[in-house]
């Protein structure tokens, strides 16, 4: 390969033209941080491409259905290079129109682009200099596929970014001497030949010749990727562009698919990256949520499992108003041709943006970025006193919120509504806006999904909401009990008055006020609020508390904080997950086992036993390798009665649930101990070998 000897000449080149060393761009200062990222916090919206000859198999290889994601399929599916290279030759994307792509962003309200320059397979999708695997020496396509696109972009005002991974399953200084399915599993000790040699000169090239105005890289979980080599390479980039913006992943600081950076350390990076997920409150960090519109992010012709309109813009929303950015993606063809399914969505959220844009650019995290499960605020960059209030379910001819308090005279208007609203505002009831008649009909409004208020307003004064705790825990949303608990109720303002149901309904002033703690002797959900004169009433809070016919429960192992479910009642609170890991009644366990012990209250028999497992082999969740029963009388000594061993299969990916149940004989116990045993870590055949697997439980069921 050409790059052996090109990339040494290289490396000797750099050693004379690196930039003054000196300059440690780790230490800028907040001003000159704020206006490198300005336009990029005003953007908020972007598409993401994943693009490449993994696009010629569509997921499929050798007549199977590859589980996981297209762009792994050369690692997924073991195709040794010498049967990949041959495939990558065939990449001819004869349909491929740049503008195409570009309009349809634009159209779709993005401001900015970021593609696959090299994914992990190592196949250049430029003319590269470096190396000759690329789409101009070693593929049917024969021309520079990043220039045009570059070029599109700059026409029509979108901000260009490149892809680009750490890790590359072809090159011998990496993982290309690997076997395949195995590549990253063990540390190749010339990779930093690799990093100086190859993947630094080709990042140079990138940049001097398409001038891109992020770099966004991935694969840095590798072993032989250091803390050392990201600061080194964050500082080698900035000196080359001193302007541009460098994702988190090209260090070694991110927690995971969660995606922000852990605080033990400083590490390079400009923004966080959550992948498939948003971030549970907002954050005054910056971040970006990198989600698919399907399940794969490169093309894979099988996978229909597209997400909803709704979803996608309640998506942008929720993350704008946290104070984050969506990279949006999708993942053409080897034609060049991006799914009609993906055109569709973008074009509907473009109409919606068509209207409603103003409240996504340019927006700031809020003072309360939400109320209640269907009001999300956003803040304005520009104006400060200027606040949006997107609703995610429309309330009817009536709205109300507690949260935030217009100025007087001012004018409220509907995004897409001519006309000013009327509303009023009560200093303890709050606003309240009469939306317009002929919304009503759903087919009557220009957008749907969800609509926009936009005023001049500042944050009601608001008295602080309500603690709901068991004497114990100040503050929790869900409890188990044996026979009684106690409930106690708190609230941080002196002059407040807390009132509370037991039924379900939110409390007002003519519900019981609390003065001493409740005592609950059967299941119950208590929803509080709090009350001041002059002040709006608070935001209800609300927690379930559980009677268990369970003594008690142990968990020899912590949970993910990540994946937490309801803590130890998700095993026993009668909620059922369904097969989406995102589903808050599971609980994930990252490379640990699950130990649990049940304490029934009393020596008893018991006939039967079912726990609930998850599959989703695509997020790296795995069934257990093997599950024990164990019984015992006295909680010390304990005895197994069963297990059950289970062999993993690339080809059963998920996602599905798969209770494990067991009828017991009639002997005596009082403790039942049931250990699922993590795989520990991906096995070589899954995208993620090495790395640490997931186990995700729901529900102990005894009868």
């Amino acid at each position: 390969m050409r790059y052996l000897l090109l990339s040494s000449l290289l490396a000797i080149l750099m050693a004379c033209q690196t930039p003054d060393s000196r300059l440690d761009y780790l230490s800028e200062s907040e001003a000159d941080r704020d206006q490198r990222l300005a336009w990029w916090r005003d953007a908020r919206f972007g598409l993401f491409i994943h693009w490449g000859p993994s696009a010629v198999l569509g997921g499929e290889y050798q007549g199977d259905t590859i589980a996981g994601a297209s762009e792994w399929i050369m690692h997924t599916a073991r195709i040794p290079i010498s049967d990949y290279e041959p495939i990558a030759r065939t990449f001819a994307p004869q349909s491929y129109d740049p503008k195409t792509w570009v309009l349809a962003a634009k159209a779709a309200g993005m401001k900015y682009l970021v593609i696959t320059s090299k994914h992990h397979d190592g196949f250049c999708i430029w003319d590269s200099k470096v190396s000759d695997y690329d789409a101009v020496d070693a593929a049917a396509a024969g021309r520079d596929l990043l220039a045009p696109l570059r070029d599109a972009c700059r026409k029509h005002g979108l901000r260009f970014g490149l892809y680009h991974s750490i890790m590359d399953w072809h090159h011998p200084d990496a993982q290309g001497d690997q076997v395949p399915g195995a590549e990253g599993r063990l540390p190749n000790p010339r990779f930093p030949q690799y990093v100086e040699a190859y993947l630094k000169p080709q990042l140079r090239e990138l940049i001097t010749t398409y001038d891109p105005d992020i770099l966004w890289f991935d694969g840095e979980w590798i072993p032989e990727y250091t803390h050392e080599m990201g600061l080194d390479l964050y500082n080698f980039v900035r000196h080359l562009k001193p302007g541009i913006l460098i994702n988190n992943r090209v260090d070694k600081g991110r927690q995971g698919m969660q995606g922000m950076n852990k605080v033990d350390d400083t590490y390079a990076g400009d923004f966080g990256t959550p992948e498939q997920e948003v971030l549970a409150r907002g954050s005054t960090l910056d971040w970006e949520a990198c989600m698919t519109m399907n399940q794969s992010w490169g093309y894979k012709a099988s996978d229909h499992a597209w997400k909803s309109t709704q979803t996608l813009i309640h998506h942008l929303i929720d993350i704008a108003a946290k104070g984050g950015n969506y990279l949006l993606n999708v993942g053409p063809d080897a034609q060049g041709r991006i799914p009609a399914p993906s055109l569709d969505r973008l074009a509907a959220m473009g109409r919606w943006m068509d209207i409603n844009g103003e409240a996504i650019y340019g927006s700031r995290l809020w003072a309360r970025w939400s109320e209640g499960a269907d009001i999300r605020y956003l803040g304005d960059r520009a104006d400060s006193s200027r606040v949006y209030a997107a609703l995610l379910r429309w309330p009817g001819q009536t709205l109300r919120l507690r949260g935030v308090e217009p100025q007087a005279g001012s004018a409220i208007h509907l995004l897409g509504h001519e006309a000013p609203l009327s509303w009023t505002f009560d200093p303890e009831a709050g606003l309240k806006v009469t939306l317009p008649e002929t919304w009503q009909d759903s087919s009557a409004r220009p957008v749907a999904h969800a609509w926009v208020l936009r005023m001049t307003a500042q944050p009601s004064r608001q008295v602080p909401a309500p603690r709901i705790g068991n004497g114990q825990t100040d503050s929790l949303t869900e409890d188990i009990f044996w026979d009684t608990t106690r409930v106690v109720l708190s609230v941080a303002d002196p002059e407040a008055r807390i009132h509370y149901t037991l039924d379900g309904n939110d409390p007002n002033e003519n519900n019981p006020q609390y003065e001493t703690p409740l005592v609950l002797t059967r299941p119950t959900e208590v929803r509080a609020a709090a009350f001041a004169p002059g002040q709006v009433s608070s935001p209800v809070v609300s927690a379930r508390f559980y009677r268990s016919p369970y003594q008690g429960l142990h968990l020899a192992h912590a949970y993910s904080p990540n994946y937490p479910a309801a803590g130890r009642l998700a095993l026993i609170d009668g909620k059922r997950g369904q097969a989406d890991f995102h589903d808050p009644a599971w609980q994930g366990y990252e490379g640990a086992d699950l130990i649990l012990t049940l304490d029934l209250g009393r020596i008893d028999t018991i006939r039967r036993v079912m726990i609930t497992f998850l599959n989703q082999q695509s997020d790296w969740i795995f069934l257990p390798q093997e599950v024990n029963f164990e019984l015992s009388t006295d909680g010390e000594t304990f005895t197994e009665l069963s297990s059950f061993a289970m062999n993993l299969a690339p080809d059963d990916a998920g996602p599905r649930i798969h209770p494990f149940a067991l009828s017991f004989p009639a002997e005596p116990l009082r403790y039942l101990r049931i250990h699922a045993h993590n795989v520990g870590t991906c096995p070589d055949w899954h995208p993620g070998a090495g790395g640490k697997a997931w186990l995700f439980v729901d529900e102990v069921i005894v009868e």
